[in-house]
């Protein structure tokens, strides 16, 4: 009788003795089996296209020579790239409304701005600017050079930032400094930002941007746009004072530190983003 209470159990060891000692996995995706798919390509994830701009719309949207920033706009935008501007299919200059350029001329004069208007610029592919102005004084006395062929918005920013930032800043330098010119490295170039191959248009393309390379002055040295982070000095005050100004003036600003490409002057232009976002660095 024990013999045979024994017997089923010594039967299931034996069948257990046969039995792998793992069972085979399951497909990653069963389903992709099904279909006759390969599983890599069934379980596949296209990759996103929310930041990817063609044609136009790499030429109307972004900011010049931005560099790598928390702003998602701005990471979108310099990630996308656009056609080469000369070679995008041409486009003439949008006319600026009337009563627009009436104003800003207005709020120039009220400033003591000397300026000019000249001829639209009809550039090659995406580049132009409708009725550019050089701006040959932004405040009285206080010569820009050389001349500039920027927007109306742009003259006006750059007449603000001198007024309301530059000029406090020059009080400080010391008695009897005073300010005498600004001098500029472009404002209106048709080229890509940072004049890098595939890259997006850049607002100098469009006459919407300045860069500032040193200012010039009375009982005191001149003052280029350099590296002067740590030195402690009165012109790195001065520097860092009329940069962080110009954030209240420009929606874009960009100099030394912020990438290679600005050790040598400060990158100011009223790029359109999103949700007014104002990209300084």
């Amino acid at each position: 009788m024990r013999n045979l209470v024994l017997l089923p159990a010594l039967l299931l060891l034996a069948a257990a003795a046969d039995l792998p000692e793992t069972a085979p996995a399951p497909p990653d995706n069963p389903r992709a089996e099904d279909s006759g798919e390969p599983a890599e390509k069934a379980g596949e994830t296209k990759p996103e296209t929310a930041g990817d701009t063609t044609g136009d719309a790499a030429i109307e949207s972004g900011s010049d020579d931005e560099a790598p920033a928390e702003d998602t706009d701005a990471v979108g935008e310099e990630a996308a790239k656009g056609p080469d501007p000369a070679t995008a299919p041409d486009r003439s200059p949008e006319p600026v409304d009337g009563a627009e350029i009436a104003q800003c001329e207005a709020e120039l004069r009220t400033l003591g701005a000397v300026f000019e208007r000249r001829d639209t610029i009809d550039g090659e592919g995406a580049c132009g600017v409708y009725r550019p102005y050089n701006l040959r004084q932004a405040a009285p006395g206080i010569i820009v050079k050389p001349d500039t062929e920027m927007t109306c918005a742009s003259a006006l920013a750059t007449a603000r930032w001198v007024h309301d930032e530059v000029l406090p800043a020059v009080s400080v330098l010391g008695a009897g400094v005073e300010l005498r010119e600004i001098t500029h490295a472009s404002t209106y170039v048709c080229r890509t930002r940072n004049n890098q191959p595939d890259a997006k248009i850049s607002e100098h393309a469009r006459g919407t941007a300045i860069d500032i390379s040193g200012f010039g002055l009375d009982n005191h040295d001149p003052i280029p746009i350099v590296p002067r982070a740590g030195k402690g000095t009165i012109e790195e005050a001065f520097q860092r004072a009329v940069r962080a100004g110009a954030c209240m003036h420009f929606t874009t600003v960009l100099g030394p530190g912020s990438d290679e490409y600005h050790d040598n002057h400060l990158h100011f232009d009223l790029a359109e983003r999103s949700s007014g976002y104002r990209l300084c660095q």
